[in-house]
């Protein structure tokens, strides 16, 4: 494993860098190699994406007081 691959255990510790574009330019080379390999750290990546933009969603549909305050509990529970 040369510098710039990852294992799973590290591309799941970076993903969340990852998904918020806060990661070097070689480090997301590295986890774009990663998940275009890893079948699993790739659904991963994508569950989180996708839940990342339906909460974002939520926020910009000033959403009812109910199904936001279960987001957050259910947030919370994690």
């Amino acid at each position: 494993m040369t510098r710039t691959d990852l294992d799973c255990e590290e591309a799941l510790r970076r993903l969340f860098e990852f998904l918020d574009h806060e990661l070097a330019p070689e480090e997301r080379d590295a986890m774009q190699r990663h998940l275009q390999t890893c079948r699993s750290c790739y659904s991963r990546s994508e569950f989180e994406r996708r839940l990342k933009a339906k909460l974002h969603e939520l926020r910009q549909d000033d959403a009812p007081i109910d199904p936001q305050e279960r987001i957050r509990r259910l947030l919370q529970s994690f």
